[in-house]
């Protein structure tokens, strides 16, 4: 090579031949959320009220971007590319973004502010920690509006992708990139019918009696999450399960008058127990707790958000001996 040729300039980039940045007019956003997430073009244009011209020449924009059709048609219906598939749930994420940079506020007053946060959390634990918080916003926070939608224990990022705010999981399946905050430490207990026939004089289970005992178990139960030694998750899976009730709520009004064992959150057993003639007793496990923790994207300086964890925090107070 010419030493012409291989002298770099001062001030110029060593590799010319490095692909030029591309870059998207940040106006195209909203008809590409709109595009990804609409059933066809009319209606994605309808709700970012766009004209069909204007949608199509967006699409047409967004294509040349990406070098990807995103939308194709399949026997008359609109159907999303493997990567118009893989963009939806980066393109909602950006988009809450943009929207909540555009609404931020530096302040939060609960009884003239409003806004809606979206809560992720399992039934138990929205029964036990949120059900006292939401019954008292109407006096506290009369503008805020709760949104709670279910908590996959397994892949809680789920939820993140689907727009919640806030998580309410088990430490155990925490993610290392969001803010976190202790809440409480539950641990497994069993919940039976006070008068239990062969049970109502037991304060602790023996791991003979749980083996023997008949077992009820409701749909999102948590106990895959707390944190048991192997003779413990041995004893779950060994259960002889007779009823699959479908949520947790109705474990109290099938174990009453019964001979059923349920195995779930000590502490919202013992609420159960504090209203009904129900009782909660120790399992046959190693007592290990698991810690309840909330989590939040690090980047939200939300003040509405900071008020309503902080009502979750002063809510954790109410369970004595629950803290680290």
């Amino acid at each position: 090579m010419d030493a012409k040729q291989s002298e770099v300039k001062p001030g110029t980039a060593p590799f010319p031949s490095a692909a030029p940045l591309r870059k998207l007019n940040l106006n195209l956003l909203y008809p590409l959320d709109a595009i990804l997430r609409a059933r066809n073009l009319t209606e994605a244009g309808r709700e970012v009220r766009l004209s069909q011209s204007a949608m199509s020449h967006a699409l047409r924009r967004l294509r040349e971007h990406f070098g990807d059709d995103l939308v194709i048609h399949v026997g008359g219906e609109q159907q999303l590319t493997p990567l118009g598939l893989a963009l939806r749930p980066e393109v909602q994420r950006v988009m809450r973004e943009v929207d909540g940079a555009l609404n931020f506020s530096l302040a939060f007053d609960p009884m003239t502010s409003s806004g809606t946060l979206t809560v992720a959390a399992s039934e138990a634990v929205e029964q036990m920690l949120l059900g006292p918080v939401l019954g008292n916003l109407s006096t506290a926070a009369p503008g805020l509006n709760i949104s709670i939608c279910p908590l996959d224990v397994a892949r809680p990022e789920r939820a993140l992708d689907d727009g919640a705010d806030l998580l309410l999981l088990p430490g155990e399946r925490t993610l290392e990139r969001l803010e976190s905050l202790p809440i409480l430490n539950d641990q497994a207990s069993c919940m039976i019918w006070a008068k239990h026939p062969m049970l109502q004089d037991c304060d602790d289970l023996t791991e003979a009696q749980y083996r023997a005992a008949r077992h009820i178990v409701a749909r999102g139960e948590l106990t895959e999450s707390f944190p048991l030694d192997a003779a413990g998750a041995e004893m779950l899976r060994a259960r002889h399960i007779c009823i699959r009730a479908s949520s947790q709520a109705t474990l109290p009004a099938i174990i009453i008058g019964s001979d059923l064992v349920a195995t779930g959150s000590m502490w919202l057993f013992q609420h159960y127990a504090s209203m009904m003639p129900l009782k909660v007793v120790t399992a046959p496990f190693a007592r290990r707790p698991n810690q309840i923790v909330a989590q939040w994207p690090r980047h939200r300086r939300d003040p509405m958000l900071a008020w309503f964890v902080d009502q979750i925090r002063e809510r954790r107070q109410q369970y004595p001996g629950a803290l680290q």
